[in-house]
């Protein structure tokens, strides 16, 4: 059986490889073949000034890439996770967050390709 942790980094992984497909597929939107070297915050600028979503789309974008940069540049220095390691009760409270966040883009996503 997977340990929290192991569950967490599972989870983190799932998280921003639909995050990449978000992305991939926000480049689609604005019609560019190719893969380029854009921020998804400057894809989000670029959808935004094209009006190419609707605003409650982009808001939610701009929250899935507050909550990614969090999870990439801050979570672990923020949760203070060492201190942490081995107590069940906050590794599976983080674990749901991280499932939430994780079906959030899933949906988004799929949304976003039916769309």
């Amino acid at each position: 059986m997977a340990t929290y942790q192991e569950l967490i980094y599972k989870e983190i992984g799932e998280i921003i490889k639909i995050v990449q497909y978000i992305e991939w597929n926000l480049l689609g939107r604005l019609k560019r073949d190719n893969f380029e070297e854009m921020t998804l915050g400057q894809i989000i600028k670029l959808i935004r000034t094209k009006k190419v979503l609707h605003i409650t789309a982009i808001d939610e974008l701009e929250e899935i890439l507050r909550k990614r940069n969090d999870l990439v540049h801050s979570y672990f220095k923020r949760k203070d996770f060492e201190k942490h390691c081995n107590n069940e009760f906050f590794l599976s409270n983080e674990l749901r967050y991280l499932e939430n966040f994780c079906d959030q883009v899933q949906k988004f996503n799929e949304w976003l390709v039916k769309n």
